[in-house]
């Protein structure tokens, strides 16, 4: 259950968020961190509240109910977590971890392009150098969310001469140049950027796998189960709107379909998170987060169809044009929908 505290800050700031405001972008890491969003499945011996996977994933879903881009700034923080979970639970305190839960650091997911690269999508847009007791880093992070202004750590997947390796490089490093903001044209909160690298020294300790290819598949389901929670959250918000209103049993038939749908696909996700089936068979991960971004676009289309003329007018919008601008970002963050299909058509050749 959301915080309440969270839910009326979110539910005053919503826009805010959305159009970028810099006080209350700035105010956001923390404000999840209060409300324990990031502590959601991890273990209680890790200052977590000892639940599960599923929990970080409900819990985003209440915190997308409001504003997408406070679930796309929590996904990333707890992805971050789930990394350092994953693979630097003996050296924890060294990543600042206890901040990290608290808000208090940002943590950048910066896989996106690892992502893709699994699939045989696209190269790898780094380069690292082995250099005396390290790395240098070359390259650019074209497009990365909580890259937040005071500073962050950010999960780096690169090329080099023994094969790809992961690190996690702060900002605050020489020859790491954070850009500004891009313009988008909705989401602006979510201190999403680009980034130059240039002769950025890492050292042994930072690195967090030695070869992609192996740990790659096994933080997918977590990276896309979290980045679920926005779809999800999405489509509960649209039909509570449509519900909140009385309609024809045409539009209650269509409501009724959508719910279905989405407890058929949740079931299924928690499902394969549970028993880890999605480490060697991310199809029928693929499937599930593609299913998610057409219900958020058929939830999106019903809400604006059951509403009529009134979602253009400002007075009684509701926010619609808000949920709008985000369900339009669901179907393109990495991987895309486009991206899942194409992995989807070459798994079946």
């Amino acid at each position: 259950m959301l915080n309440s505290a969270l839910a009326v800050w979110l539910e005053q700031h919503a826009e805010a968020l959305n159009a970028g405001e810099a006080d209350v972008s700035l105010a956001l890491l923390q404000q999840l961190g209060q409300a324990d969003v990031f502590r959601q499945g991890v273990p209680e011996q890790f200052g977590g509240l000892g639940n599960t996977l599923k929990d970080a994933i409900e819990t985003i879903a209440e915190v997308a109910d409001y504003s997408v881009t406070a679930a796309f700034v929590s996904w990333s923080q707890r992805t971050y977590i789930e990394y350092l979970l994953t693979a630097k639970a003996d050296t924890l305190d060294e990543f600042r971890f206890d901040e990290l839960l608290a808000g208090k650091y940002a943590g950048a997911t910066g896989l996106s392009n690892a992502m893709k690269f699994l699939s045989g999508l696209e190269p790898l847009q780094i380069h690292a150098e082995a250099v005396d007791g390290g790395w240098k880093l070359n390259g650019e992070l074209p497009w990365v969310t909580n890259f937040h202004p005071d500073g962050f750590s950010v999960a780096i997947a690169t090329d080099s001469a023994q094969g790809p390796l992961l690190f996690l490089v702060p900002s605050h490093r020489s020859g790491f140049d954070r850009r500004p903001n891009l313009d988008l044209i909705a989401l602006k909160g979510s201190s999403t950027a680009a980034a130059i690298l240039t002769d950025v020294i890492v050292s042994q300790t930072e690195l967090l796998s030695d070869d992609a290819t192996q740990y790659l598949p096994v933080i997918r389901p977590a990276f896309l189960g979290l980045q679920c929670a926005l779809s999800i959250g999405l489509i509960k918000r649209s039909l509570q709107q449509v519900i909140a209103k009385k309609h024809s049993n045409v539009v209650n038939d269509q409501v009724a379909y959508i719910q279905q749908q989405l407890e058929k696909n949740l079931t299924a996700l928690f499902a394969g998170l549970e028993s880890g089936q999605f480490v060697i068979q991310a199809r029928c991960l693929f499937e599930i987060r593609i299913a998610l971004s057409e219900l958020t676009q058929h939830a999106i289309q019903l809400e604006l169809c059951s509403t009529g003329g009134k979602c253009y007018l400002t007075p009684y919008e509701d926010g619609f044009t808000r949920r709008l601008k985000e369900s339009a970002f669901i179907p393109i963050v990495t991987p895309s929908v486009l991206q899942l299909k194409t992995e989807l058509s070459r798994l079946s050749a």
